[in-house]
């Protein structure tokens, strides 16, 4: 036993939103050549919506398309 608590179901979504979120948007800002703040909110929003892309194909690829649950 490792001893590591795992986060609970709302929690695990929650932070890995909130990893893929700040990954992409680091990866935006990178991209970006000389970001201003209009720039940072559209990457920002777009980092969101791949973030929930990303999350879903990664339980997609684990087979995990109804949450854990039974049919």
């Amino acid at each position: 036993m490792s001893g590591a608590v795992r986060p609970s179901g709302a929690a695990a979504k929650a932070a890995e939103l909130a990893v893929w979120w700040a990954v992409l948007t680091g990866l935006w800002l990178v991209l970006v050549s000389s970001p201003d703040l209009l720039e940072y909110l559209v990457g920002a929003g777009a980092a969101l919506l791949g973030a929930f892309a990303a999350r879903a194909a990664r339980r997609a690829a684990a087979g995990d398309a109804h949450g854990g649950r039974p049919r």
